[in-house]
């Protein structure tokens, strides 16, 4: 079996969320090390991947709010927040979907990260954040409110409740020992705060998830739409768009289309002609 064959398993459309999000953390944990033993080169991974509590660094470095989730140094780190992940997120995705655990656990890592921030600049300026703790209390949390009476079967422990095992895990990881690692803990807290407001919103109605998800698709059909007219301009040559041929109902069609975006805008457009133009950037003749 090919090594593609083994990554497309694990990484490609069929592989559940679960699976993806705990190999790109084992990726990534492995690159870090290999980087960290590089003389030199060390430092790097902390100041361009770990979250920094300074406002004048992240403001050079936004990404750090996303990527200081993946990034795992200790390997004892890791294995701990892979097997709670693994162990809630196969229930939450059991109830909900793949999606729904994905953005989860990136806003549940983000409302985290801004939790550490202000904390941070107020008791300990100069600290920086890493680890996929809060992310996944988000999924910890939002899953023991979901299905709360949910048992799980624990070796010397019996059967548990998911909701008292999340307020377990809490306790034990966010509120014992302030003292100790308290920059995590708070981001912990934003977590847990995440999950419990994201869970409170879908029962009424209201699933940030989908909505953060539509988000993105909107800006990638963007991007898409915007490289399509990028190509056609360009096959008229000297910045001009290729006129359509006489007869060629399709193409004139486009025309209008792009003349009417370069007119007044994308959101002119009627949702008939959005999805004409997509599916004419997707399926070229």
């Amino acid at each position: 079996m090919s090594l593609k064959t083994e990554i497309d398993k694990l990484l490609g459309k069929n592989a559940d969320m679960v699976t993806k999000l705990i190999v790109i953390n084992v990726i990534v944990f492995l690159l870090a090390n290999l980087f960290v033993n590089i003389p030199g080169l060390g430092g790097y991974v902390y100041d361009y991947f770990a979250l920094p509590s300074s406002l004048h660094k992240l403001l050079y470095r936004p990404w750090t709010l996303i990527t200081y989730m993946f990034l795992h140094i200790e390997t004892f780190h890791l294995i701990f927040n892979m097997l709670w992940f693994y162990w809630f997120g196969i229930i939450f995705t059991d109830f909900m979907s793949g999606k729904r655990l994905l953005y989860t656990y990136l806003i549940g890592g983000v409302a985290g990260g801004i939790l550490f921030i202000i904390f941070s600049n107020i008791f300990m300026p100069g600290s920086v954040l890493l680890g996929a703790s809060a992310g996944i209390m988000a999924v910890i949390v939002a899953t023991a409110m979901l299905v709360p009476d949910y048992e799980l079967h624990l070796l010397f422990f019996g059967s548990v409740k998911l909701k008292y095992l999340a307020i377990g895990a809490f306790i034990l990881t966010s509120l014992v020992d302030f003292s100790i690692n308290s920059g995590g803990k708070v981001s912990h807290i934003g977590g847990a705060l995440y999950g419990i407001l994201y869970m409170y919103q879908y029962r009424r109605g209201t699933d940030y998830a989908e909505i953060t998800s539509g988000f993105f698709e909107r800006i990638g059909k963007l991007f898409t739409l915007a490289k399509a007219g990028a190509k056609i301009k360009k096959a008229g040559g000297s910045g001009y768009r290729q006129k359509s041929a006489p007869g060629d109902d399709k193409q004139k069609k486009i025309d209008a289309i792009l003349d009417k975006i370069s007119a007044s805008g994308y959101d002119a457009l009627t949702k008939e002609e959005k999805d004409f133009l997509f599916k004419s950037t997707k399926n070229p003749d």
